[in-house]
């Protein structure tokens, strides 16, 4: 009888350490409900916070792209490879010759954009002429200098390098986050207060989201790089009304034209069509 009485009292003793177990957990799990609430409202602010925020400007974009040069002042150029002297055409990791060495500065290490010079720029509806398209190539890195040459290191193309382009000091850039502000923004027809799409790449005739355009305001005109601008189009005839089509991003500014690049567009956009800031 005592042996039954005292597993009786283990027994219940054991039941007692379980059921007191589980209330603590019931506890425990009463409370991470509320805490996953919490976390999950946090975490829906930030979504909502950061909602639409991207890289608006990529290394490609800062280093693949194009601009005008108003003044051609370019000096250092691929005069050869070293592999094939009668080769052109340029690979990633290829060693080649430059026609200027240590007395012109060069050291070993040194890092160089490659540009190749295009056609120059007008326009025809306003008759207005500007300097030459120059493309960003690459960017190679000095590993020999002699006195009057030098020998550098293609490593990385943006396209094809090639002898006869040039090389100018590397400028290393930021990109940058951020949001698509979009085209639904009132349109001021001040004299000044706009631009035009001059120059797209490679002969298109139209172009789209992540092209690339010349325009032809610049610093002049108080453009900044990082500064969205609406382009817009004016449609013909007597009632002829403004239509917003898209927004662009500047990537390279100059005193008398940027690049942008175009960030969204509801229509395909065509040279002549007209850019301008954003008015609060």
């Amino acid at each position: 009888m005592r042996n039954f009485t005292l597993k009786t009292a283990v027994k219940f003793l054991f039941f007692a350490m379980i059921i007191s177990l589980l209330c603590f957990q019931g506890e425990s799990i009463g409370l991470n409900p509320g805490n996953a609430g919490i976390d999950q409202e946090q975490e829906a602010k930030k979504a909502r916070l950061y909602k639409d925020v991207f890289p608006l400007i990529t290394e490609a974009d800062l280093y693949c792209s194009f601009f005008v040069m108003d003044k051609m002042e370019l000096e250092a150029q691929i005069v050869g490879s070293e592999r094939d002297k009668e080769r052109i055409l340029l690979r990633e990791s290829e060693i080649f010759y430059v026609n200027r060495g240590s007395a012109y500065g060069f050291e070993i290490g040194q890092i160089y954009t490659i540009l190749q010079v295009g056609e120059k720029i007008s326009v025809p509806i306003t008759g207005k002429k500007y300097g030459r398209v120059v493309y960003r190539r690459g960017r190679a890195q000095i590993v020999s200098v002699e006195e009057d040459r030098a020998f550098a290191k293609l490593e990385k193309s943006c396209g094809e390098v090639m002898v006869g382009h040039f090389l100018v000091p590397f400028e290393e850039k930021s990109g940058l986050l951020g949001k698509d502000l979009g085209y639904d923004v009132s349109i001021s027809e001040e004299e000044g207060s706009w631009g035009r799409l001059i120059y797209f790449q490679d002969d298109y005739q139209q172009i789209s989201k992540g092209h690339y355009s010349i325009i032809d305001i610049g610093e002049e005109y108080g453009i900044h790089f990082g500064q969205q601008l609406v382009i817009y189009r004016k449609t013909k005839g007597k009632m002829g009304s403004i239509e917003k089509i898209g927004n662009s991003i500047v990537i390279d500014t100059r005193q008398k034209t940027s690049t942008v690049k175009i960030l969204s567009s509801n229509n395909a956009l065509k040279a002549g069509d007209f850019v301008q800031p954003r008015y609060k």
